[in-house]
């Protein structure tokens, strides 16, 4: 059976990608389960519209390198947006 994640699992979630998608500049549209071992995260990135897509591709692949070293079996899905699909425009979330 699906099940949503307890809160200190979002919480560890929001804090991985928080120290590894350097270069972002805010997550959103936060989709998290559990699924027997696994847990499903998904959720919206959003990058400088100059960025290249290698550069934005790196982005991924660095937040999901660390959330399998803190989950061990996530299965992660991140979707590349522009600033102007930002939830808090004008608004650094990421460092």
């Amino acid at each position: 059976m699906d099940a949503a994640p307890a809160q200190e699992t979002l919480d560890r979630i929001g804090a991985v990608i928080s120290v590894s998608a350097n270069g972002a500049s805010e997550p959103h549209d936060f989709r998290d389960r559990h699924a027997g071992r696994v847990t499903f995260i998904e959720f919206h990135l959003v990058v400088p519209r100059e960025m290249s897509v290698g550069e934005a591709h790196d982005i991924c692949e660095s937040v999901e390198y660390a959330h399998r070293e803190e989950t061990g079996t996530a299965l992660i899905t991140i979707h590349v947006e522009p600033p102007h699909k930002s939830k808090q425009p004008g608004v650094l979330v990421l460092p």
